[in-house]
């Protein structure tokens, strides 16, 4: 099998010849340090990862040598860190949503990391296109403040701005898989921290729920297969998010109470898993020796009867030391085999 065909038998919860590996987003002084480029398609590729995380382009205009504002309007300033700070969000007012404009969905430019990524693999990896569910772009249209202050004071308009959002995401994969004929949609919005969600459930279940369900079963209707990621505790909305379609979630957070064997008893038989390699733990502070060990047992947690996929607990920052990683991946293809774990 090739990473493509792993991937996407994994998230049909079958079993593969092996458990795939591959990575929202691994640090470019981490890349560089393992292969010699921070580029994300050189690291899949030398490193042999089985699929890449390739979101939509949007275009940049620098004000300054470090302020610039994106296609949606957002003004951000680059600090030296792997992300820029958001200075200033597009929508002042909610109440005024109806005057602000989406970036165009299919944009000549808009699919160009995609098109790298073909033309480097072809099919023999999985291209996981990364969108959203709604939830992000409120805090990126509106600002985290004011994102979460309109859900108190302004629902009709966050409601009505969240269904414009879904429709954006739902347009931009619409346009992929006609294209490209892609077949995995991530949406990576995180709405929780280690205690729990970042808002109340029942202001969830209210105002998000339903648009959440309402994105992913568009994914589906379009023929995607659906990776829900969220860090933190969710079990407030997990069995909610397995019911309206989501076919593996990610990443099974140590950091909220997660383990592998837990979900897997949980959830295994209904849905695909993708973790739960501690980010904050072994990977930063252990040896390539105790990253091996984590690796054993989260696969002998996580592999038997398929359904699985082993990555980090969230991304490979710029604080996992480049020879763990190296030895998580090199551990996943020694005791990932098939049928061992089968």
């Amino acid at each position: 099998m090739n990473g493509r065909e792993r991937i996407t038998c994994a998230l049909r919860r079958d079993v593969p010849d092996c458990v795939p590996v591959f990575e929202w987003f691994v640090d470019a002084a981490v890349g560089e340090a393992l292969v010699g480029s921070g580029d994300i398609i050189d690291i899949v590729d030398r490193l042999d990862l089985d699929g890449i995380n390739l979101r939509p382009t949007y275009e940049k205009r620098f004000l300054d040598d470090v302020t610039f504002v994106d296609e949606w309007g957002t003004r951000r300033q680059l600090t030296g860190d792997v992300l820029p700070a958001v200075r200033e969000s597009p929508i002042p007012d909610i109440t005024r949503h109806r005057a602000y404009t989406f970036p165009d969905p299919q944009a000549p430019h808009r699919f160009t990391a995609i098109e790298s990524a073909l033309q480097r693999f072809g099919d023999r990896k999985a291209l996981v296109l990364n969108l959203r569910d709604g939830f992000s772009d409120m805090r990126d249209l509106l600002g985290y403040e004011g994102s979460l202050m309109s859900l108190l004071l302004e629902p009709v308009a966050y409601r009505e701005l969240l269904e414009r959002a879904v429709e954006y995401n739902l347009a931009v994969a619409a346009a992929a898989r006609a294209r490209y004929g892609l077949e995995i949609v991530a949406t990576t919005d995180d709405i929780a921290n280690a205690s729990g969600l970042l808002i109340s459930p029942a202001t969830y279940f209210e105002l998000i729920a339903p648009q959440f369900r309402q994105a992913i079963q568009g994914y589906k209707a379009l023929g995607y297969l659906c990776i829900k990621h969220c860090d933190g505790n969710v079990d407030a909305v997990s069995d909610y998010w397995v019911e309206s379609g989501i076919d593996c979630l990610d990443p099974i957070d140590p950091s909220g109470g997660y383990t592998m064997a837990a979900m897997k008893a949980r959830y295994g038989h209904r849905i695909c898993l993708k973790g739960n390699i501690d980010c904050t733990g072994q990977l930063c502070t252990g040896s390539p020796d105790d990253v091996r060990e984590e690796v054993r047992q989260c696969l002998q947690a996580g592999a038997p009867g398929g359904g699985f996929i082993l990555s980090s607990s969230n991304t490979i920052h710029r604080g996992v030391k480049p020879e763990n990683f190296r030895a998580m991946v090199a551990a996943a293809r020694e005791y990932g085999q098939y049928p061992r774990h089968a």
